[in-house]
C-alpha cells in the first residue's frame, strides 16, 4: 500500500508539473489565493493541493479502468453459459410476452437478435358473439397486409394472434402445411405460377368458437437467404409454441432448416457503464476538491471576521500594560500555542486552531526570520484579505515608521465598532443557517401530512 501511494504521489508530482497547473493562470487566482491564505501565506500550499488532487483523480480512473476491464473480461468469458432451452410461460390472464434471445445456427459462430413471442396460458354469452364477429369483420380488413388480393399473396399475410384487446384468440391452420407459416410469412412457395392455400383461423373467446375459412394464391416472395434462414426459424418456434401451449415453459426449438440452433440469453456487458461512471467520479471529486477550498475560504473569512473585536481587545490591553506591539503580538501567539499544546493532550487534534492566531505566530516567525518589522504587520494585513485587518495592519505599520501617538485609544475605538459588526455578521449567519433548514422543514411537513391522510384515504 505505501509503494501504492509513493506511486500515485510521484504520478501525481509528474502531471502537476507537466501540466503546470499550479502556475498562475486564468480562472486560477481566486482559488489558489484561498490556498494560500488558508496555509498561512505558504506558496507550496498550491502546489501540494494539486499534487494531492490528481493523486485522488489518478486513484479514481485507475480503480474504474481496472472494473472495467474486469467486467468486460467476465462478460466474454461467460457469453457462453447462458445457453437456454425453454422460456417461462406467463400465467393465465397476465398476456402474451415477447422474449428478446438471440439464437446462434450450427455452423455459424455469429448470433442473431430475435424476438419469441410466448402465448399465454373468460363475458356474457352476447359479448362473446359480439367480439366474435367485429373480429371476423377485422380479419378481413387486415389479413392482407401489403398484398394487394388475396389472388396473388406474395408478402407476408398478417396473421394476429388476438384481436379485441386479447378478448378473442386465433390460432392459424394453412393447408397445404408448409408454405405459410402460422404467424403468415411465406416459408416455401417455390411454384412460380402460384400455389393455392387454404388459411383457417379458429377465433376462441372464454370456450366459444367461430371459424374464418379463406384462400389465397402465394407466389414465390422476394427473400434473402437471411430471410427465409429467420423465416424458418419463426416457424420451429411457432409450431413449439404450439404443441406446448398447455406446459409450464416452452421448449425452444433445436434445429431449423436441418441446422442446430442454440439460444443464448441476452444480456448486456456492464463495462461502458463502469466506464461512464468513472469518468463522472472522477469529474465529480476534481470540482468537489475545489468547492471545498471555496467552503473553507468562507469559513476562514467569517471566523476572521468573528475573531478581530477579540484580537482588538488583546492588543489593546496588552499596549495599556506598556507592552510594544512587538511584544503584544509575540505574548498573543505565544498564549495560543500554550492553548494549543494543552488541547492536543486532551486528545484533540485541531479544535482550538484560530486562523487569526495562526496569522500573528506566522508574522511573529516572519520577524523572527529577519523581516521588517512594519513589513510584517502589512503582511499580516494582506494574508487576512479583509479590510479591517488590512487597516489594522497599515495603522501598526505607520506607528513605527512615524511615531504615530494615541495607538492604544486608536484601537480601543476599534475594538468597540467591531463589536456591533460582529453582532451584525454573526445575525446573518444566523439568518443563512435558517434558510439552509427551510428545505428539510418542508419535507418534514410533507412526511407529517402523508402520516395524516394516508390512512385517512385508505379507510373509505
Amino acid at each position: 500500500m505505501g509503494k501504492f501511494r509513493k506511486t500515485g504521489n510521484n504520478l501525481g508530482v509528474f502531471l502537476v508539473e507537466r501540466l503546470g497547473m499550479d502556475q498562475p493562470g486564468k480562472g486560477k487566482q481566486e482559488l489558489q489565493q484561498e490556498l494560500i491564505a488558508l496555509h498561512a501565506g505558504s506558496r507550496s500550499a498550491v502546489k501540494r493541493y494539486y499534487i494531492r488532487k490528481m493523486r485522488c483523480i489518478v486513484a479514481i480512473l485507475s480503480i474504474g479502468l481496472i472494473l472495467t476491464l474486469l467486467c468486460f473480461l467476465t462478460f466474454r468469458w461467460n457469453s457462453g453459459k447462458n445457453q437456454l432451452d425453454s422460456v417461462l410461460r406467463p400465467g393465465y390472464g397476465e398476456g402474451n410476452r415477447k422474449e428478446a434471445l438471440s439464437v446462434q445456427v450450427e455452423d455459424e459462430e455469429k448470433t442473431r437478435e430475435f424476438t419469441v413471442t410466448v402465448q399465454e396460458r373468460e363475458y356474457t354469452d352476447a359479448e362473446k358473439q359480439e367480439f366474435l364477429e367485429e373480429s371476423l369483420i377485422q380479419l378481413d380488413e387486415i389479413l392482407l397486409g401489403e398484398n394487394q388480393s388475396l389472388d396473388f399473396v406474395q408478402t407476408t399475410l398478417v396473421f394476429p394472434e388476438s384481436l379485441q384487446d386479447g378478448a378473442v384468440s386465433i390460432s392459424w391452420m394453412t393447408t397445404p402445411y408448409g408454405v405459410i407459416g402460422t404467424d403468415g410469412s411465406i416459408l416455401s412457395a417455390e411454384d412460380s405460377e402460384g400455389t393455392l392455400v387454404e388459411i383457417q383461423a379458429t377465433l376462441e373467446c372464454d370456450g366459444v368458437e367461430a371459424l374464418y375459412s379463406v384462400c389465397a394464391n402465394v407466389f414465390p416472395p422476394d427473400l434473402t437467404e437471411e430471410e427465409q434462414l429467420l423465416a424458418e426459424i419463426q416457424e420451429e418456434v411457432a409450431k413449439a409454441d404450439e404443441e406446448s401451449s398447455y406446459e409450464s415453459v416452452l421448449t425452444l426449438p433445436a434445429s431449423a432448416a436441418g441446422r442446430k440452433l442454440t439460444w443464448l440469453k441476452n444480456s448486456s456487458n456492464p463495462y461502458l457503464s463502469v466506464l461512464a461512471m468513472t469518468l463522472i467520479l472522477a469529474v465529480c471529486v476534481f470540482l468537489q476538491m475545489d468547492n471545498q477550498v471555496h467552503k473553507k475560504a468562507e469559513k476562514r473569512k467569517n471566523e476572521l471576521l468573528l475573531d478581530y473585536p477579540d484580537l482588538m481587545w488583546k492588543m489593546t490591553m496588552l499596549l495599556g500594560a506598556g507592552m510594544s506591539i512587538r511584544g503584544a503580538f509575540f505574548r498573543i501567539s505565544e498564549e495560543y500555542e500554550r492553548g494549543k499544546q494543552q488541547w492536543h493532550g486532551m486528545g484533540k487534534k485541531s479544535g482550538r486552531q484560530r486562523y487569526v492566531y495562526e496569522e500573528v505566530t506566522y508574522t511573529c516567525r516572519e520577524m523572527q526570520s529577519g523581516i521588517g518589522e512594519a513589513q510584517a504587520y502589512e503582511r499580516f494585513g494582506k494574508r487576512c484579505q479583509l479590510p479591517e485587518y488590512i487597516r489594522i495592519g497599515s495603522i501598526l505599520s505607520q506607528n513605527l515608521r512615524k511615531g504615530a501617538k494615541g495607538l492604544t485609544a486608536l484601537l480601543e475605538t476599534e475594538a468597540e465598532s467591531s463589536l456591533n459588526d460582529r453582532k451584525h455578521h454573526a445575525r446573518k449567519i444566523g439568518e443563512q443557517a435558517g434558510t439552509r433548514l427551510l428545505l428539510p422543514m418542508m419535507l418534514m411537513l410533507g412526511i407529517v401530512l402523508a402520516i395524516l391522510m394516508v390512512p385517512a384515504f385508505l379507510s373509505f
